[in-house]
């Protein structure tokens, strides 16, 4: 069951339907919020559109780059797996 639940982000109260757990969300939102503080103090613009865009295109990159890296780290896995395996298969 979805519940209404009010959020705080830049400054704009947002009421969302969600089955998420309220505790969860409050955390998604005060990440934005740090992002957004992050970006107003890195730049000259007050312009709320802006600093939401340039808010998003970080939190952006901070998940792609943290998949790129669970990738390769899977990768690296995946290869130590074989060549155990591979091992294995030659002295059996």
């Amino acid at each position: 069951m979805s519940d209404f639940i009010e959020l705080m982000i830049m400054n704009h109260k947002f009421v969302i339907s969600s089955d998420k757990d309220k505790r969860y969300l409050e955390r998604l939102a005060s990440y934005v919020n740090a992002k957004a503080d992050e970006v107003t103090k890195g730049t000259k613009s007050v312009d709320s559109l802006n600093v939401a865009v340039l808010t998003a295109l970080n939190i952006a990159d901070d998940f792609m780059s943290d998949k790129i890296e669970v990738n390769n780290e899977s990768k690296r896995v995946l290869d130590k797996v074989n060549n155990v395996y591979n091992y294995i298969a030659k002295s059996s």
